[in-house]
C-alpha cells in the first residue's frame, strides 16, 4: 500500500513538473515623457503599442503578462520589474520582453567595451538629455545601459535553463538621420550621442554596426542557459520611425509588425521565420529602416517548440449582432480585413470548407481588433445557434500609389499627370512614396523611393507618356506582390540562401559570416543555392520569384531555362518543385549567381497544395484552362491580377485561406569587396 502511494506521489510530481512551463511577458512602454522641453525627450506613441502586443501574446497562450507604463518605468522601476521577472520565472519557462521607448547612445562607462565608445541605452521615464558636455556625469545615471540590461538577461537565461527561451523585442532607436517623405512621422530616439568633455570620437569608429544590445560579462553564463533572441526595430545607426496602424493611430513600427506576425502564426516556425514575417510587414510600414535579428537561438523553434496556430474561429459579439450584420472581436491584425469572405459553421467545426457553411458574409469594416460582417442574406434565427465564424478568403485591397511632384518644374509635373491620367489609383501628395529627380547620368529622370533615396528606375523620358504609364504599372505590381502575405495552416517551409563548400556541402560558416544583423548580404559574383525544408504537415508545391529593387520580376523556380554547372539544359519544371512534409531539398545544380542591381532584394515564396506555375504567368501564358500547370487557384489569380493599377476602391483580389502561403525571403546585394 505504501509503495502504491509513493508511486502515485512520484507520478503526480512528474506530471506537475511536465506542466510547470509558463509563458511570461513583460511589456515596458514609455511615451508620455515628463517636461519634454526641459528634459529633452518628446512624447511618442509607445502606449498605443501595448494593446496590440498584449492581444498578440494572449493569442499565443501567454497568461502572465505584466506591463510597466510611463511613470512606472523609471530606471529603478524597470530594474525592479526585471528582477521580479527573474525571481518569478522557473526552469523551462518562455519569456518575452517588449520595450517601446526612446533610445539613446551615451559614452561607455567601461573602457574599450564598445568599439565606438558608446553604450546603447533605454531612455527611462524621467531621464534627462543634454548636449552640454559638462552635464554628462550628472545626467548619465538616469539611463538604462545595454550592459546592465544584458546582465539581467544573463541571470534570466541561467534561471530558465536549456529548455527555456527568451525573446526580447526593442521598438526604440539610438541614432541616425531623417529622410525625405517622413518628416511628419515621429522617431523614437535620434538625439546625438551624449558624451563627456573627455570623449574623443576621433580615435574611434563613428558607427558601431555590429549589434544593438550587447550581453554583459558581469554574470557568468551557464553552459545549459536558455537561448536568447533579440529583434530590434532598427540598426544602431538608424532612426526608428512610428507608423499608422489599421485604424490610423500612430504606434511603433516594430510593435505593429510583431503584433501582425504573432496574430497570424501558423505551423512550425523558427525565430528566424518570425523575423522574416516582421521584415515583410516593416518593408511596407517603415521602409526607411531595417530591423535587426541577434542571439544564439535564431533557428530554434518559436516559443519552446510549440506554435499556437492562430486560425481558430472568430469570437462573436452577440450584444451588437443582428439578423443582417455580425460583429466579431477579431480585426485586421488577425487577417480579418475589409472585403474578406467569412463563413459561419456549426460550433465545434475544426476544418471549415465552403460547402459546409451555414451562412457567409463579407467584412465591410475592420479595426485592429474588431470587424463588422454583412451577411449575404438575412438570417433572423442565426445568432441563437452561436455559429463559429472562419475567414475563408482574406482580401487585399488596392492601395493608391503616391507621388511627390514638387521636385519637378510645372511643365514636367504636368507631363507626368497627363501620362497617368487614366490610372485613377495614383495620388499626388507632399509625403508620397516616390519622386522624380534628374538622373545622375543626365539622361532623363530617375524615379526614387522617398524614404531611402534608392532608385526604382533610371533614365526615364518624361516626354514618353506610354513609358511613364508602364513604369507606374510596374511599380504598382511590384509593391503589391512585395507586401502580399498570407498563411495557410500546416503549409510551411523553411527556405534559406546558402553557400556551398568545395565538397558541395552547405558552408554554414560562410553563410553565417555574410549574415549581418539577421539579413544575408551577398556580393556581385557570389553563387548561392536554395535550401528548403518542409516544416509543415502537408506536401508543398513551391514557386519562387525574384523581385529586384528596380521592380523587375523573374522566375527562380520553376525555371525551364535553368542550366547545370556544365552549361547543359537542366529545366526545373512545376512537377519537380514539390517537397513532402518533413523532407529537405538542396538543389546543387540550381546555381544562383548574384548580379546588379544593388540594394534590397526579395525572393517571394508561394506555397500551394496543388501544382502551380508562376513562371508561365510571368511569361504571359496565363490561359486559365491550361492543364499543364494544374489548378489556377486563388493564389495564381492574385499573382496574375497584380499586373495592373486598378481604379481606387476597386479591383480587389483575395487569397483563400486554404489556397496557400506567401512570404518573402529578404537579402541585400552589394558591390564586390
Amino acid at each position: 500500500m505504501k509503495k502504491s502511494l509513493l508511486f502515485l506521489l512520484l507520478v503526480l510530481i512528474a506530471f506537475g513538473s511536465a506542466q510547470a512551463q509558463t509563458k511570461r511577458a513583460l511589456i515596458i512602454a514609455i511615451g508620455n515623457y515628463p517636461n519634454p522641453k526641459v528634459n529633452g525627450w518628446p512624447e511618442i506613441s509607445s502606449t498605443n503599442d501595448v494593446p496590440m502586443i498584449k492581444a498578440a501574446l494572449a493569442k499565443q497562450d501567454f497568461k502572465n503578462i505584466w506591463t510597466l507604463i510611463d511613470a512606472q518605468a523609471t530606471k529603478v522601476g524597470i530594474e525592479k520589474a526585471l528582477d521580479k521577472l527573474i525571481d518569478s520565472s522557473k526552469s523551462g519557462d518562455i519569456v518575452v520582453i517588449h520595450i517601446s521607448s526612446h533610445g539613446e547612445q551615451i559614452e561607455d562607462d567601461n573602457e574599450n567595451e564598445e568599439e565606438d565608445g558608446l553604450d546603447e541605452t533605454i531612455v527611462p521615464y524621467g531621464a534627462i538629455y543634454s548636449s552640454d558636455l559638462t552635464a554628462f556625469s550628472r545626467n548619465a545615471s538616469g539611463y538604462l545601459r545595454d550592459d546592465v540590461f544584458g546582465e539581467k538577461i544573463t541571470r534570466l537565461r541561467n534561471k530558465l535553463g536549456s529548455k527555456g527561451d527568451i525573446l526580447v523585442t526593442l521598438d526604440a532607436c539610438h541614432s541616425g538621420t531623417g529622410s525625405r517623405g517622413v518628416s511628419t512621422v515621429k522617431s523614437r530616439g535620434g538625439n546625438s550621442p551624449m558624451v563627456s568633455a573627455d570623449f574623443d570620437k576621433k580615435t574611434r569608429p563613428l558607427k558601431d554596426s555590429k549589434s544593438v544590445f550587447k550581453e554583459s560579462n558581469a554574470t557568468a553564463l551557464n553552459k545549459d542557459a536558455a537561448t536568447y533572441v533579440v529583434i530590434s526595430g532598427a540598426q544602431a545607426k538608424e532612426k526608428n520611425y512610428e507608423c499608422l496602424d489599421d485604424e490610423g493611430n500612430t504606434m511603433g513600427s516594430l510593435s505593429y509588425a510583431l503584433g501582425k506576425a504573432l496574430s497570424t502564426l501558423s505551423g512550425k516556425l523558427t525565430y528566424r521565420g518570425l523575423f522574416a514575417q516582421i521584415e515583410d510587414v516593416m518593408r511596407e510600414k517603415a521602409p526607411q529602416q531595417k530591423p535587426v535579428l541577434e542571439g544564439d537561438g535564431i533557428d530554434r523553434q518559436l516559443f519552446g517548440g510549440k506554435v499556437e496556430v492562430q486560425k481558430p474561429y472568430l469570437l462573436l459579439d452577440l450584444s451588437l449582432s443582428n439578423a443582417d450584420t455580425i460583429y466579431v472581436n477579431s480585426g485586421s491584425v488577425a487577417g480579418v480585413t475589409p472585403g474578406s469572405l467569412v463563413g459561419f459553421f456549426p460550433s465545434g467545426t475544426s476544418r471549415p470548407t465552403m460547402q459546409d457553411t451555414l451562412a457567409a458574409g463579407i467584412v465591410v469594416s475592420a479595426t485592429n481588433f474588431t470587424a463588422v460582417i454583412k451577411l449575404n442574406q438575412s438570417r433572423p434565427d442565426f445568432i441563437q445557434k452561436a455559429p463559429w465564424p472562419f475567414v475563408l478568403e482574406m482580401s487585399y485591397g488596392s492601395t493608391p500609389v503616391t507621388l511627390i511632384l514638387d521636385s519637378l518644374d510645372a511643365g514636367n509635373a504636368k507631363k507626368v499627370k497627363d501620362a497617368l491620367k487614366e490610372l485613377t489609383n495614383v495620388n499626388y501628395i507632399a509625403t508620397g512614396e516616390l519622386y522624380f529627380v534628374p538622373s545622375d547620368s543626365r539622361n532623363g529622370y530617375a524615379l526614387r523611393y522617398a524614404n531611402s533615396g534608392a532608385i526604382f528606375d533610371d533614365n526615364i523620358d518624361l516626354n514618353n507618356a506610354t513609358a511613364v504609364k508602364n513604369l507606374m504599372k510596374r511599380y504598382a505590381r511590384y509593391r503589391y506582390l512585395r507586401d502580399l502575405r498570407v498563411s495557410e495552416d500546416e503549409l510551411n517551409v523553411d527556405i534559406r540562401l546558402v553557400f556551398l563548400d568545395s565538397k558541395k556541402n552547405v558552408d554554414e560558416k560562410k553563410t553565417a559570416d555574410r549574415t549581418k544583423l539577421g539579413v544575408l548580404e551577398l556580393q556581385e559574383g557570389d553563387t548561392v543555392y536554395l535550401k528548403i525544408k518542409n516544416t509543415g504537415t502537408k506536401r508543398a508545391y513551391i514557386n519562387v520569384v525574384d523581385m529586384q529593387p528596380d521592380g523587375l520580376i523573374n522566375p527562380i523556380m520553376p525555371n525551364r531555362k535553368l542550366k547545370d554547372q556544365k552549361g547543359l539544359p537542366r529545366p526545373l519544371t512545376p512537377d519537380q518543385c514539390v517537397v513532402n512534409a518533413g523532407d529537405s531539398v538542396l538543389n546543387r545544380d540550381m546555381m544562383i549567381t548574384i548580379a546588379p542591381p544593388y540594394g534590397e532584394e526579395i525572393f517571394k515564396v508561394f506555397l500551394s497544395t496543388s501544382q502551380l506555375d508562376l513562371e508561365e504567368l510571368l511569361a504571359g501564358n496565363s490561359d486559365e484552362n491550361s492543364k499543364s500547370r494544374g489548378i489556377l487557384n486563388n493564389l495564381a489569380k492574385t499573382f496574375k491580377n497584380s499586373n495592373t493599377v486598378t481604379s481606387r476602391g476597386a479591383g480587389t483580389s483575395s487569397v483563400g485561406g486554404n489556397d496557400g502561403t506567401i512570404f518573402g525571403l529578404n537579402f541585400t546585394i552589394k558591390r564586390k569587396e
